[in-house]
């Protein structure tokens, strides 16, 4: 990164002996060791590879005197104006705040690309917690009183919130290594603590979960929902399970048992009806203005909220009232004070 950060400050391409006397990283200023040069020599190769690995074009010429020299040119690092249609940039908003990798700088590049000032803000964001957060993501009825910038403003929400409830940015790759090099990996889950054999990890609707064993049973965690660091054994600790990874999620986010069970019934419009999104309902009646009423059933509700959000303005929820109550509610506050809706 110094290497790649130097090149890009000059304005003028830079010989590899001068690049070594103005970074000083790979060999002393006039050393004539046949050793130390070439280790630096191997060194400045490695790194240059290490650069243009990232995606970053180095430019070489000869100079005059038959030397090579090397620059970054800013056209060829930074990126030029996309030109991105209100929809496109909607669509990209959502797509950085569905997944969490553990970082922010998906979000941060999305608020640079799309001038997202909600997204701008996502490093500050408060932690929202883990239901919370992802229901900021979703809702229904109620959402013509948001305005034709109501998308906008949900693409918005979702960043800032997913942003607050970025997981640990140490965990995920902790528990891939464990899983990669069969280590068993103890933490704290649910009141008490796990010993657990890691088989991998998934990404359902957003959220991080470790596929593990623990006590011969094959369970799933959500990452996020880890009260404690993960202590990692000793790599070969255990045997590779014959299991589907994939498998054990169900395939529909609402039916991930969050701790809710119970059967939601929601009106979808003419314009979505037939669209796959609401397709993911039990068509239960039809209506003459091709509307249909969906069945559901939920098992995690925020999921269910992002689900219905999703649709916008094409979906209302109908029953049970308990729930219109609580999206309504949501979506008033949302309206309100779109930071303090999560």
């Amino acid at each position: 990164m110094e290497l790649m950060m130097y090149l890009l400050a000059r304005d003028v391409p830079k010989t590899r002996e001068e690049i070594w006397r103005d970074t000083g990283l790979y060999a002393p200023e006039g050393t004539t060791d046949r050793r130390a040069l070439e280790s630096a020599r191997t060194s400045f190769e490695r790194d240059k590879a290490l650069v243009r690995n990232l995606g970053v074009r180095i430019t070489e010429a000869v100079t005059h005197d038959g030397a090579t020299s090397y620059t970054i040119r800013r056209q060829d690092y930074f990126l030029p104006d996309l030109q991105l249609t209100p929809d496109e940039r909607l669509a990209l908003r959502f797509a950085a705040a569905r997944v969490d990798i553990g970082e922010t700088w998906d979000l941060e590049a999305v608020a640079k690309l799309t001038g997202t000032e909600a997204a701008a803000r996502s490093e500050s964001a408060t932690d929202a917690g883990g239901g919370d957060a992802a229901g900021a993501r979703g809702g229904t009825e109620g959402v013509d009183d948001l305005g034709s910038d109501a998308g906008a403003l949900t693409a918005d929400v979702a960043l800032a919130t997913a942003a607050a409830q970025q997981t640990a940015g140490s965990l995920l790759p902790k528990l891939a290594s464990a899983s990669a090099e069969r280590a068993t990996v103890r933490f704290a889950y649910g009141g008490r603590r796990r010993d657990a054999e890691p088989l991998g990890l998934l990404c359902r609707e957003g959220y991080w979960y470790l596929a593990a064993r623990e006590a011969g049973t094959v369970k799933t965690f959500r990452v996020d929902r880890m009260e404690s660091d993960a202590n990692v054994g000793e790599p070969g600790a255990f045997a590779r399970a014959d299991v589907d990874v994939a498998s054990l999620l169900p395939s529909e986010p609402m039916e991930i048992d969050f701790g809710d069970d119970f059967e939601a019934r929601v009106r979808i419009d003419a314009t979505m009806a037939h669209q796959p999104t609401a397709e993911r309902g039990r068509v239960v009646e039809r209506h003459d203005d091709g509307s249909v009423t969906v069945a559901a059933r939920v098992r995690n509700r925020a999921a269910f909220r992002v689900w219905v959000l999703d649709m916008g303005r094409h979906a209302v929820v109908e029953s049970p009232p308990e729930l219109v109550a609580e999206i309504t509610s949501w979506l008033r506050a949302l309206a309100a004070d779109p930071e303090a809706a999560s």
